[in-house]
């Protein structure tokens, strides 16, 4: 009985609802041509409470969120589902291939939790790069 109340406290974090985090980094990477690969991909660094997370999105067809719009350093709405993370984009947005218009919400995927100790910065999608002389 013990280990699903620990579960379920583990994962307080992680809730269905909408919290409000804040949006750190957006890199937008070419990721190819051709109807069957995703025209852009992007990394995004959200904050929500003292967890850092760094989510993929890929752009797959023409109509589907862009988040090249948004603002370093605004409040974003996101609600976190296992390892998705669902983003209020504000608007509708229609797919022109399947006429489906979509809710005000993104779906990315999370590839990265971190917490963020009190002496130290959110991460980012920047990539440290070490030079030598």
């Amino acid at each position: 009985m013990l280990l699903p109340i620990v579960g379920s406290i583990g994962n307080a974090r992680d809730k269905a609802v909408y919290q409000t985090g804040k949006l750190i980094d957006v890199r937008s990477y070419a990721t190819g041509t051709g109807a069957l690969r995703a025209q852009n991909s992007f990394c995004l660094a959200i904050q929500v409470e003292d967890i850092s997370y760094i989510l993929a999105y890929e752009v797959a067809m023409p109509g589907d969120y862009d988040p090249t719009s948004l603002i370093i350093g605004d409040a974003i709405q996101v609600k976190i589902k296992g390892d998705k993370m669902y983003v209020k984009t504000g608007k509708k947005w229609t797919n022109d291939f399947s006429g489906k218009q979509h809710d005000e919400e993104a779906k990315m995927q999370i590839r990265r939790r971190e917490r963020i100790e009190h002496d130290k910065k959110p991460t980012t999608c920047g990539i440290p790069v070490s030079v030598e002389h």
